[in-house]
């Protein structure tokens, strides 16, 4: 099966509807501050605009479209992303300086709430980390940041310090991750991954590749040679988890510039279902096959088979407003828990990002070249 001329010409026409969804999006005479949506946003989605201008930077630099924007434009993008950086952190005693930190969006984040004294020194005991949901979108939205100056060979005004510096105090943080549930342990192992490659070179007295070599020794512990994914316990997690954990995982190893363990098995496991059609579910599948196939030519006809009909299900996706929704027909509602849209039929940034992503990586495993597209690395 080979891709079809109308899956050719729609995938043709993709930059130019995408340029004039993505100007519904712009914050007049402001270069990289969009809104998440082109008609519902609403509150976070109003005043937050940190998250939001690394995903359009992602969707113009993954369609080629930076080369619209005159050089002054493209400087003044990287200087408002550059602009959320604190020094001084978020309190008077320097917590998370130097961290990116988006007030619009942390005034909307809600903290838990209290659960009194004897559940809270139960869960302590037991070890279990309260919730901490402000602290993790200070962490996400910074190493949104620096992925994204790091694509454009751009750096932060001061280096992040606030990952494990010491190989033992990055093995104690990822043997403290839950492997159990490894969509989120890999996350947080990516997002260690990302300051180690990007940060720790301008830290002094920080051995980067330690800490490589840390983290892949851990990775080697608890990756399964049967089905190729990362987890710890007795029993496979949800397929769900898994793939979305192995993603995480590969982003990890990727940033870090090393070899996936088991790829063809991983693929195996990979095809055996079909993704669920939510933005976050479609990407990591591709990205699970797309980085395993750089390695390995295994079961490669199929894996384009199966990237024609992602394709159709990624179209299901694309709005009137030619933009595409996190959810068919639903603009993404939440952003870290935050309220940032009606979730009305229109567009939303996240999930562009998200499924414009997917098809730059889909057209490679194709070896369809469409000028101009680039695949990012988040």
């Amino acid at each position: 099966m080979a891709i079809t001329s109308s899956q050719k010409e729609w995938l043709s026409g993709l930059r130019d509807n995408v340029h004039g969804f993505m100007a519904t999006l712009q914050v007049q005479n402001q270069p990289g501050h969009f809104k998440p949506c082109p008609q519902g946003s609403c509150d976070a989605g109003e005043t937050a605009a940190l998250g939001f201008s690394c995903f359009a930077h992602k969707i113009y630099y993954s369609l080629g479209l930076l080369e619209t924007l005159s050089p002054q434009d493209q400087t003044a993008w990287l200087d408002f992303i550059r602009a959320f950086q604190k020094p001084e952190g978020i309190s008077p005693h320097g917590r998370w300086s130097n961290a990116f930190i988006d007030p619009g969006l942390l005034h909307a984040i809600q903290e838990p709430p209290y659960l009194g004294i004897q559940l809270t020194v139960r869960r302590f005991l037991a070890g279990i980390k309260p919730p901490q949901p402000k602290a993790d979108a200070i962490r996400a939205e910074t190493k949104q940041a620096i992925a994204t100056l790091a694509q454009m060979g751009a750096k932060p005004w001061y280096p992040f310090p606030h990952f494990p510096l010491k190989a033992r105090t990055l093995r104690r943080e990822l043997n403290r991750f839950d492997w159990s549930q490894p969509w989120s342990a890999g996350a947080k192992t990516a997002l260690f991954a990302v300051f180690i490659q990007t940060q720790a070179p301008l830290l002094e007295q920080v051995d980067r590749q330690n800490l490589v070599e840390t983290m892949v020794h851990f990775l080697e512990t608890i990756v399964h040679p049967q089905s190729g994914s990362y987890y710890r316990g007795k029993q496979s997690p949800p397929r769900g988890q898994m793939i979305n954990g192995a993603m995480k995982v590969l982003n990890a190893l990727d940033w870090l510039n090393q070899p996936i363990h088991y790829p063809e098995r991983l693929i195996d496991t990979t095809l055996e279902q079909g993704p669920p059609p939510a933005g976050c579910h479609v990407v990591d599948w591709i990205y699970v096959l797309h980085r395993c196939s750089l390695q390995t030519d295994h079961r490669k006809t199929e894996i384009q088979n199966r990237c024609l009909d992602i394709i159709d299900l990624i179209k299901t996706h694309q709005n009137r407003d030619q933009g595409f929704s996190y959810q068919p027909h639903n603009a993404q509602t939440k952003y870290y828990n935050a309220t940032i849209s009606q979730g009305l039929d229109e567009g939303d940034l996240h999930g562009s990002c998200l499924l414009i992503w997917a098809l730059t990586m889909i057209a490679a495993l194709l070896e369809w070249e469409q000028p101009g597209w680039k695949i990012i690395r988040p």
